[in-house]
């Protein structure tokens, strides 16, 4: 078992080292140059080129591809996620001071998304070809097709401009800073993330319990005398394995939906921070959010395959 978190951990370190040179490339070949973000607009002829040049040195943009990578991945070995080219804060700072809201609107919409979607998943399996089986995998499919931002655009218009019940922006009103206040402003952003969460994992949950309860062990269990309730427990601790999968995979897509959302609703986390960063060529903090994704992804995923040895003792056993 040690043995194989090991190889596991290792190959996680290496594909990080992998994903932080394909951003740097990828970034740093990008059409576009962030100097010219930072013109001014009065600057023309040699004072233009001039600030250009000077910018450029400043910035260590004048030197080879090579050698800028070697300092920054230099850099990166010890720590440092470089200075934003925009307001010459470290990267490592500004991330972090957005790390609470994202965290916070991310953690909270994926816990509420899961408390629908396993519910309901499991009503749709037991009631399978039913009305209420078609009528929330109907639903379910409809979420997913129709993009988060339509409906984010949507509900702001109907509970924000028309009924004028929930706040359309931010975390708080100005000059609040209370739990009530920003209760209220979660309403909206957690309540369509958890509607991209519970979407998806409605079918999961439900496409997982049809194939375990159609498994021998639980005719096994029915006919020694099981209740539904009891049925229904070993059969979804089963299915779990599957669902810890497709949960550690999703995480990219829920991230994804996260940074929109975040712009939609101004929610100033590091979605936001990213956007505006990619609006304006801020390389290093571009840089250091797409590390900040890839640790976040390759953790979930070895977390994941930690979890398949609790939820299954047949993976614990194969180790």
């Amino acid at each position: 078992m040690l043995r194989t978190l090991l190889v596991r951990l290792s190959s996680s370190v290496l594909v990080f080292i992998l994903i932080a040179i394909g951003l740097f490339l990828l970034v740093r070949l990008a059409p576009g140059d962030p100097v010219d973000m930072m013109i001014p607009p009065d600057a023309g002829g040699a004072d233009r080129e001039a600030f250009i040049e000077a910018m450029r040195e400043r910035l260590g943009l004048d030197q080879p591809l090579p050698v800028q990578f070697v300092a920054w991945f230099g850099a990166l070995l010890r720590g440092d996620l470089g200075y934003s080219y925009a307001n010459g804060q470290p990267v490592g700072q500004l991330l972090l001071g957005r790390l609470g809201p994202t965290l916070l609107l991310t953690g909270t919409a994926l816990v509420v998304g899961l408390l629908i979607a396993v519910p309901l998943g499991i009503l749709a399996a037991v009631r399978r070809d039913t009305v209420a089986d078609y009528g929330i995998t109907g639903v379910s499919v409809l979420a997913i097709a129709i993009p988060s931002f339509f409906l984010a655009m949507l509900a702001i218009y109907v509970f924000s401009v028309q009924l004028r019940v929930l706040p359309s922006s931010g975390m708080h009103a100005s000059g609040r800073t209370d739990l009530p206040d920003l209760l209220l402003h979660m309403v909206l952003p957690v309540g369509l993330l958890s509607l991209a969460v519970a979407a998806p994992f409605i079918r999961y949950v439900r496409s997982g319990m049809l194939e375990e309860l159609g498994k021998d062990y639980v005719r096994a269990v029915v006919a020694k005398g099981a209740g539904p309730a009891r049925t229904l427990v070993h059969a979804f601790r089963n299915s779990l394995v599957s669902l810890v999968t497709v949960l550690a995979l999703y995480i990219p897509v829920f991230l994804a939906g996260a940074v929109v959302l975040e712009q939609v609703f101004s929610w100033p986390g590091m979605g936001q921070l990213a956007v505006t960063a990619l609006t304006t060529r801020d390389y290093p903090v571009v840089i250091g959010f797409g590390l900040y994704v890839a640790v976040l992804v390759l953790l979930c995923n070895f977390v994941a395959d930690l979890l398949y040895s609790v939820v299954d003792p047949r993976v614990r056993t194969s180790r």
